[in-house]
């Protein structure tokens, strides 16, 4: 299928939203970020479309450049009476080709481990897997807490967060997992969370409402990212729940974290999606 691409304006919105409404049964956070990311300048958000003059959308996606040697690509959509016909693979050639273009030595993108055209792609266009975090899930409803603790915990700043998590094991390169993202540590900031700590393990609390350029939690939501013994990650997870259950709105509570520690908060009601491994996988690919 032959398309066509160009740099989104803000004329474009209403289409991107359009597009948008029909994915994740309207739960894209895509519509929230948009403007933002059209303003920022050391990005490229492309669309792509069906006619030669580039007036009919039917998908988008970004650049993202942290600096002159990563290239984070993100934001993949298509509208869905297009999908399935090969217009996600012609996307990822295009963003690589912009990256490779403007010298960057690094491209990267995360993606579910159940999505397999994705990983497929990464593949096909000679991606790696670099890292991946594990995700359970428990509503508040249905969760076991044990016994109350009451642990000594410090919180901290990002700042003092991009030194002391180079303690513990975050996997090959310097990227930490930022719930359905990952950043590298030096462009860590407050604006992506609160980060309690405890000696052995450090736990990232991502709530709705913080204003940062990528996907967040919904209102309904809080995501924990941690690091560390699985021991001392387990207690600041529970620690954490303890402190959100006072309140009585529900909430879904998802931890991104490594197996073993999934293996001890599975008491607690946490599960995998379906019941079956699953988790956020980190691809990168050497350009230059």
């Amino acid at each position: 299928m032959k398309v066509y691409f160009r740099e989104l304006k803000n004329e474009d919105i209403p289409a991107i939203k359009g597009i948008s409404k029909d994915i994740w049964e309207g739960d894209d956070y895509i519509p929230y970020v948009i403007q933002e990311w059209l303003q920022d300048k050391n990005s490229m958000n492309y669309g792509t479309f069906i006619d030669e003059d580039k007036t009919e959308l039917i998908g988008f996606g970004r650049v993202k450049l942290y600096n002159k040697d990563i290239a984070w690509l993100e934001g993949g959509r298509i509208k869905v009476s297009y999908q399935g016909r090969g217009i996600g693979k012609l996307q990822l050639g295009h963003a690589v080709e912009y990256a490779t273009k403007i010298g960057v030595k690094i491209a990267q993108y995360d993606t579910a481990s159940d999505n397999f055209a994705s990983i497929s792609l990464a593949k096909f266009y000679g991606f790696k897997r670099k890292k991946c975090m594990d995700l359970v899930m428990v509503n508040s409803n249905d969760i076991k807490l044990p016994e109350k603790i009451a642990p000594k915990v410090e919180e901290l700043a990002a700042k003092d967060v991009r030194e002391l998590i180079k303690e513990f094991n975050i996997g090959p390169g310097d990227e930490v997992c930022m719930g359905w993202s990952y950043i590298p540590l030096k462009y860590i900031s407050d604006e992506h969370g609160s980060w309690i700590y405890n000696k052995e393990a450090i736990l990232q609390k991502a709530e709705f409402g913080r204003s940062h350029d990528y996907e967040l939690p919904s209102e309904q939501e809080l995501w924990m990212i941690a690091y560390g013994k699985p021991k001392a990650a387990r207690e600041l997870i529970q620690y954490t729940i303890q402190k959100e259950s006072e309140s009585e709105d529900p909430k879904l509570f998802e931890v991104f974290c490594k197996p073993d520690v999934v293996d001890l908060i599975k008491k607690m009601g946490f599960m995998y999606p379906e019941d079956d491994r699953f988790g956020v996988i980190l691809f990168e690919k050497a350009l230059n």
